[in-house]
């Protein structure tokens, strides 16, 4: 009789004991994956913010009418544009 309780509890100390073991591995791969999450939502968020001071930015005629110009070479009719080429270095000595 004390053997097979014994038994019993080992098998139950064995069970619990793996279930446990089981429950703390998932735990450890949910808290990766919410701090991944937690990274990528960061992310996002820093992102949103630039993209929210671009479009104020460029929500300001000027502003943009500035981009325009500087990115796509864009001229009023009538404006003549300069372009200014810096030297070339060469990396060897003649």
């Amino acid at each position: 009789m004390k053997l097979a309780f014994a038994v019993a509890l080992f098998i139950a100390v064995v069970f619990v004991g793996w279930n446990i073991f089981t429950f703390l591995g998932q735990a450890h791969a949910l808290n990766q994956n919410l701090a991944d999450v937690q990274s990528k939502l960061t992310a996002a968020q820093t992102q949103e913010a630039n993209l929210e001071e671009e479009t104020q930015y460029l929500s300001n005629p000027a502003n943009l009418e500035k981009e325009l110009r500087s990115q796509f070479n864009y001229t009023k009719p009538g404006e003549k544009m300069i372009v200014i080429v810096q030297p070339q270095t060469s990396s060897t000595n003649p």
